[in-house]
């Protein structure tokens, strides 16, 4: 079992076959040596249908060896269901169960299933112990190093969020073999934001994968939270770059025809600068990341676009952008006006739908 390097106060450990040897081991060893015969620990895994089908039995021959009561709370998995209805229900279960603030909660399964159990684990009066078990490149990537978790609302993405406070998190890298194919764009393309805004060397890391899973799952996400540390350092805004559009496709789509990653990716793509593509379009073909948005017309997603800046959700957003200056490049944050910040939209859209907007301008002359 490995450390982590994920910058972050908190426990986060590594290793094959971890989370079913070591999870319960740990917990028990928190409550720094009391004696714990007439007391009843209680742990609930948050978890969704998928994961739990495969690895809860074993995940939890671990609790039941050691006397430690379990309950399992399953979720639906995905973006469309990411919302307070799940919340509400995570937590009518935890209060039947009883947890209090000497017992634990955790999120084990993708990153809806541990922004929901965060979410829960926030609001939940008991005060339990929270621990992250991701099982998804995209949760393992994000999980250690967000401080918040978030939730959706209809279409809108992203409209409620709370702080997360974790106890641990533990990283296995075996579950990563029954990741649905579908959602395996969301762990490459979260990695494509941090190799293009801080470490391209990320990319060769990426297409050099086998079987979606690196070679080294620890010196592989070291790099990764490295990256994102610096680029929290510079400035954590760069962090939006791409949102706005993958936001809106997934939004039109209500979450789903088109996967996170899969969105942000297309997002990613059109906001590259045009003598970095050929480079990206080779990665994305060895990823098979899309590179054309399909199903929906250019005019569909700008409407979509104009509306929300209409509403003043999207207004005094900042925009991150590629800027050229004295011969070298860098992403920097601008803050447009609302007719500048269309204009840049409009011409990245036009560039995963081969349609142009007559009102487009170049995003240096923006």
């Amino acid at each position: 079992m490995d450390r982590l390097d994920c910058n972050r106060s908190y426990d986060c450990f590594t290793g094959s076959g971890i989370a079913e040897e070591f999870v319960a081991g740990y917990i028990l060893e928190q409550y720094d040596n009391r004696d714990l015969t007439d007391q009843e620990i209680k742990v609930a895994i948050i978890s969704d249908r998928q994961v739990s089908g495969y690895y809860y039995n074993a995940f939890e021959h671990q609790f039941v060896v050691r006397n430690v009561k379990t309950c399992l709370i399953t979720i639906d998995e995905g973006e469309q269901n990411k919302n307070l209805s799940q919340v509400n229900n995570v937590i009518k279960e935890l209060t039947d169960s009883g947890l209090n603030s000497d017992d634990w909660i955790i999120a084990f399964g993708g990153g809806a299933v541990h922004d929901i159990a965060a979410f829960a684990a926030s609001l939940y009066t008991g005060r339990s112990r929270y621990i992250a078990v991701p099982t998804t490149l995209s949760a393992m990537t994000e999980t250690c190093c967000s401080d918040h978790a978030y939730l959706n609302s209809g279409s809108r993405k992203n409209t409620a969020s709370v702080p997360v406070s974790q106890t641990a998190v533990f990283i296995d890298p075996k579950y990563l073999s029954t990741v649905p194919k579908k959602y395996v764009p969301n762990g490459y393309a979260q990695i494509v934001r941090y190799a293009l805004l801080s470490d391209f060397g990320l990319l060769t890391d990426l297409i050099g994968m086998s079987d979606s899973r690196p070679s080294d799952i620890r010196i592989f996400l070291n790099r990764v939270y490295a990256a994102r540390a610096a680029i929290d350092r510079k400035n954590p805004a760069l962090l939006t770059l791409g949102s706005e559009l993958s936001e809106a496709i997934e939004g039109y789509f209500r979450f789903m025809n088109y996967s996170e990653g899969e969105a942000l990716a297309l997002s990613l793509y059109a906001s590259v600068p045009d003598k970095a593509k050929a480079a990206i379009t080779a990665v994305y073909l060895k990823l098979n990341l899309p590179t054309e948005l399909k199903g929906v017309s250019f005019n569909a997603i700008m409407s979509s676009l104009k509306e929300s800046y209409r509403k003043g959700s999207s207004v005094d957003k900042p925009l991150v952008c590629f800027e050229e200056k004295d011969g070298r490049g860098s992403w920097v944050i601008r803050k447009p006006s609302t007719v500048e910040a269309l204009a840049i939209l409009e011409e990245r859209l036009g560039k995963i739908t081969g349609n142009s907007s007559p009102i487009a301008s170049n995003e240096e002359k923006a």
